[in-house]
């Protein structure tokens, strides 16, 4: 079998354990209304303005960054007159959307990363304009 014999063995659901905790959507409302009635849990939809939701706030604040040519991320960004050096990439993505109507297109290029001193950020570069944005902060 290879290097990964025992990873390929091993049973992770064990027997006689049904495979979906709730049986079905009807099982599963319960918990998830009383999930969303709790003041930690907050929707990302429901963020709109800035300093909204318990762990992490909508910034939406013009950033100049360095960016590393060699692995094509940000290395630093500078806000608020501050350095934050970035120690990694957790995720990337792109958000397109309205792309047929010119006033209201979005294009923008996004990473999320977290900084050398602390603290995970969302920085995306706006295609259009060519500007850096620091769209929110995970505490």
């Amino acid at each position: 079998m290879g290097r990964n014999a025992a990873i390929k063995q091993y049973r992770s659901l064990p027997d006689g354990l049904p495979l979906d905790l709730f049986d079905s959507a009807e099982g599963r409302r319960p918990v998830v209304l009383d999930l969303l009635a709790t003041p930690w849990l907050v929707r990302a939809s429901d963020l709109r303005r800035p300093g909204d939701g318990a762990l992490g706030r909508r910034v939406g604040e013009a950033v100049a960054v360095s960016w590393d040519a060699s692995s094509r991320t940000p290395a630093a960004f500078a806000w608020r007159g501050r350095l934050y050096d970035v120690a990694s990439v957790v995720q990337t993505w792109a958000v397109e959307h309205s792309w047929w109507d010119a006033g209201v297109r979005v294009s923008q290029r996004c990473w999320r990363v977290v900084v050398k001193s602390g603290g995970t950020y969302d920085l995306a570069f706006d295609r259009l304009t060519g500007a850096w944005l620091l769209l929110g902060i995970q505490d």
